[in-house]
């Protein structure tokens, strides 16, 4: 019987391409000022604060090793336990409206 394999951190952080994906679009996020509202931010801390991956002397979460007053701000962020996700809005929410569109003016609306 294998014993399951301990992923590598570096500073508390694990090491893997996950890690990597998510560093770059937490880049993008702050380069281009992509920040969510003050109301979701403050929801995801709640979260995060009563969650046992909760590091209280760091801040950090000990899942994904992030600094967690950071990562609830951007948008592109998302908890790796799946208690929160990426913040869509209307402007960059990536559906697309022209079937909708059409279908409205088919009917008169």
């Amino acid at each position: 019987m294998k014993l399951p394999r301990a992923k590598p951190k570096i500073m508390g952080v694990p090491v893997s391409i996950d890690t990597v994906k998510g560093l770059t679009k937490a880049s993008r996020d702050i380069f281009f000022r992509r920040f969510v509202p003050t109301d979701v931010k403050q929801i995801r801390m709640d979260i995060c604060m009563v969650c046992p991956s909760w590091e209280h002397t760091s801040n950090r979460c000990t899942e994904c090793g992030c600094q967690m007053r950071v990562k609830v701000a951007l948008k592109s962020s998302q908890c790796p336990l799946k208690k929160w996700g990426i913040h869509l809005d209307g402007r960059d929410a990536g559906i697309d409206t022209t079937e909708h569109k059409e279908s409205a003016e088919e009917s008169g609306n």
